[in-house]
């Protein structure tokens, strides 16, 4: 899932790969049945007066009369838009923007009142728009639409204080997920990783790492996250780490063995005993790695005992049970609708696919596509939170992760890529090129259109690499986009 967490890079990119060959076989282009049967289309009766041309050339649509909306549908036809800025009448400020439109785009922002619009166009050789819809949305988002920001042991830990100015991101969010701090190995054993983040996990009653102990630097990291927030605070265990444990194993192996026979029972009782003895709201797994068919089948059996022991021991429903799943899992043979309905919340990881532009989380293909499929599929949208990347990858595919925070005030507000002039990938190679974020505009397009679909809320890796300054926070824009919808 998680960039910090990439142990076996190739693997990775052979799952999203696979899972962009779905992606990329599907062919949509109309607006999902949830939102056309409560909004009505207020371009309907509209005409464009100008709809193809070059790049830098503009299309031009007319609604007939003023109309009040805030969200955009834009339908291509073919695949040349790179980049559009849209006008209201004789506006001389563009009042929404982005990259692609691809064969269909649904962009959000605050209320605009116009009755034409001008969208400037940058292209590939001509382009040609095929349909245009606007919509004035609102009371989409559910009471209960979750934010749920992931934080690593690490950097909650901060070298022991967490900086106030991060405040505002934390209390953004409505659950948290506190990841990269707790371990186990294959007889169920628990352990804590080092407070510097490396590479190796201590004995959960073995507190003496060098420097700081790591199950101070877990306890302090957590303390740090509840002074400035009082979302609810999910835990994620992993099983991929072997140094420390005295295992050589591969991740697929130890949670096989972990999460079956009398290791399972030890497991559960650990788990039990941890989320008791730190007060966590619930527990989280992050699983991206199976290859058999019987892994799969493993872990939903793992999940069905955990949930009822949980229940048990804290009361029915008290304790959440969540898991970050690949996109290319969802709706195979074993990871189906029925068999992950014990899970109060699946966090669909739709970052690190690469479409055909090398944009590892457009709207296209990481949110538009990949929610009607899982539709289709019969997942409950209630219990989907789309993952949403507060990082960037390489056109590529180079095995490096560039951190929001540092381009935040150098990205537009509806631009997405950036270029670098040198970076470093996790093999040492130096390189530079073209990097995808998803920059504020898509944040808010994405978190309105999940809103709109009915879906349980929005997932973000991570909170730690978002920018702390007003005006660039994503944190922020999630919360201003829900807030559009509720």
């Amino acid at each position: 899932m998680k960039h910090t967490l990439v142990l076996v890079i190739a693997a990775v990119l052979v799952c999203a790969a696979v899972g962009m060959l779905c992606l990329a076989g599907c062919t949509r282009n109309s607006t999902p049945g949830s939102i056309v049967g409560r909004f009505a289309n207020l371009a309907e009766g509209g005409e464009f007066g100008t709809k193809s041309g070059k790049s830098g050339e503009s299309a031009v649509f007319e609604f007939g009369r003023e109309i009040t909306f805030n969200t955009l549908v834009l339908k291509e036809s073919g695949d040349n838009i790179r980049k559009f800025r849209v006008y209201a009448d004789d506006g001389e400020e563009p009042f929404y923007g982005s990259d692609y439109v691809e064969g269909y785009h649904y962009g959000s922002f605050s209320a605009v009142t116009a009755s034409s619009l001008r969208i400037e166009i940058e292209s590939d050789g001509n382009w040609k728009l095929k349909g245009l819809e606007a919509y004035d949305i609102s009371d989409t988002a559910e009471e209960d639409f979750e934010i749920m920001g992931y934080v690593t042991a690490q950097w909650a830990y901060g070298g022991g204080e967490l900086e106030e100015e991060w405040a505002p991101n934390l209390q953004a969010a409505t659950h948290l997920n506190y990841i990269s701090g707790v371990y186990f190995d294959s007889k169920g054993g628990l352990y804590f990783r080092a407070a510097d983040g490396s590479d190796k996990v201590y004995g959960i009653d073995d507190t003496t790492a060098e420097g700081v102990s790591a199950r101070e630097a877990f306890s302090k990291g957590l303390e740090n996250l509840r002074a400035y927030t009082d979302a609810k605070i999910v835990v994620t265990f992993l099983g991929n780490i072997n140094n420390g444990t005295g295992e050589e194993m591969g991740t697929e192996e130890r949670h096989n063995a972990a999460m079956t026979g009398a290791a399972s029972d030890v497991l559960t009782e650990n788990i039990l005993a941890f989320v008791g003895e730190f007060g966590f709201d619930g527990v989280s797994f992050d699983y991206e790695y199976p290859s058999a068919a019987s892994s799969f089948e493993n872990f939903t059996g793992y999940l069905e005992k955990l949930h009822t022991a949980m229940d048990g021991k804290f009361g029915a429903g008290e304790k959440l049970l969540t898991a970050a799943i690949s996109e290319w899992q969802l709706g195979t043979a074993s990871f189906t609708p029925e068999n992950l309905d014990i899970l109060d919340r699946i966090e669909v990881m739709a970052y690190d696919l690469f479409d055909d532009h090398g944009n590892h989380s457009s709207f296209y293909s990481a949110c538009y596509l990949l929610i009607g499929q899982l539709e289709e599929k019969g997942f409950d949208l209630g219990k989907i939170n789309l993952g949403l990347p507060f990082y960037s990858r390489p056109e590529n595919g180079d095995t490096f992760w560039g951190n929001y925070f540092d381009v935040a005030e150098e990205l537009g507000e509806w631009d997405n890529a950036f270029y670098y002039n040198e970076y470093t990938t996790l093999e040492g190679v130096t390189a530079s090129g073209n990097t995808w974020f998803n920059g504020r505009g898509m944040i808010y397009d994405k978190t309105c259109y999940a809103a709109d679909c009915g879906l349980g809320g929005v997932m973000i890796w991570h909170i730690g690499t978002d920018s702390t300054k007003e005006g660039y926070r994503l944190m922020d824009v999630i919360a201003e986009a829900v807030q559009s919808r509720a």
